[in-house]
């Protein structure tokens, strides 16, 4: 009896939370800064997410030099939107923002204000708004605004923040002691072809790539974790990340942290590493941020 009731909490921590799909062998399935066809981070890219298939939508907030927060995912702009020059984020104001142009295919519109994707998200109480937070702050104190905020926006509460800095993440618990935050861990072999990133193609990004190594995600990593960020929390990583700490999910079901893997390396690649992971640990993550589409991600996964 004992040890029945140790294998079901163990399968209760590895599985998300009720708005799981069931469709997806249990995994919630995101889809990465919007819908795919539509440019990235944008208020219809975030709308066809939530009409399709997948069960949330994963975007990036930036703070402008005037206080009000927006989506964007790059250090800098250029790449994804244009008319204000290379410039970081913090260095704009609202009035800039709005005079700004998303770029690519079905653009041409200004990039969203943070608030304007709440609005979108608050109709949507049945799948997750999952929002990373970029940047890490000297105070806490526009952090903790931030999340204010949200929480009102979103009564409905099926939200999450993700962040690559515990530091952001110790900021969030300090006002929402009860809403689930998740550890962006970064692969450094990445460090030369994540869109966007500080490092990609450049020379030193190919330096770093070629010399690093992959985290080491061990159970006492995964309980300093949980001790410092404070339940309910969880750890997002890509799928080489996962390839490399063999063990992952089912540590992180042992301790009741989630695991959500990325699609770095293309949703093909990330569905083969899952099965791996499946047939090697008996586990599947909680979730997954692919690029593609939802139903077709799940075919090729088998569920």
């Amino acid at each position: 009896m004992q040890a029945k009731r140790l294998i079901a909490a163990l399968v209760a921590a590895a599985l998300p939370w009720s708005g799981a799909s069931a469709a997806c062998l249990g995994m919630q399935v995101h889809a990465h800064r919007g819908a795919p066809s539509l440019p990235e981070n944008s208020l219809a890219s975030i709308r066809a997410a939530y009409a399709g298939a997948w069960d949330g939508v994963e975007i990036d907030m930036q703070r402008l030099n005037d206080g009000q927060w927006v989506l964007h995912h790059d250090a800098l702009t250029g790449r994804t939107v244009s008319g204000v020059g290379r410039k970081a984020v913090l260095q704009l104001s609202s009035a800039q923002w709005r005079d700004a142009t998303l770029t690519g295919p079905g653009g041409g519109t200004p990039p969203p204000f943070l608030d304007d994707a709440l609005k979108v998200a608050a109709a949507q109480p049945a799948k997750t708004f999952n929002a990373e937070l970029k940047v890490v702050y000297r105070d806490c104190a526009p952090v903790s605004k931030l999340v204010t905020g949200m929480k009102a926006a979103l009564p409905h509460g099926n939200w999450m923040i993700t962040s690559a800095f515990a530091d952001a993440l110790r900021c969030v618990r300090g006002t929402d002691r009860q809403g689930y935050l998740g550890l962006i861990v970064f692969d450094p072999r990445h460090a030369d072809t994540v869109g966007g990133a500080a490092l990609a193609s450049s020379p030193l990004g190919k330096y770093v790539s070629q010399r690093a190594s992959a985290p080491k995600l061990t159970r006492q990593w995964l309980a300093d974790l949980a001790a410092k960020v404070g339940a309910p929390v969880g750890v997002h990583v890509d799928a080489l990340t996962l390839g490399a700490n063999p063990q992952l999910l089912r540590d992180a079901a042992a301790q009741s942290v989630r695991v959500f893997v990325y699609a770095v390396g293309g949703d093909a690649a990330l569905a083969q590493q899952l099965r791996a992971a499946k047939q090697r640990e008996g586990y599947l993550p909680s979730g997954v941020i692919i690029d593609g589409d939802a139903q077709a991600f799940c075919r090729a996964l088998g569920g």
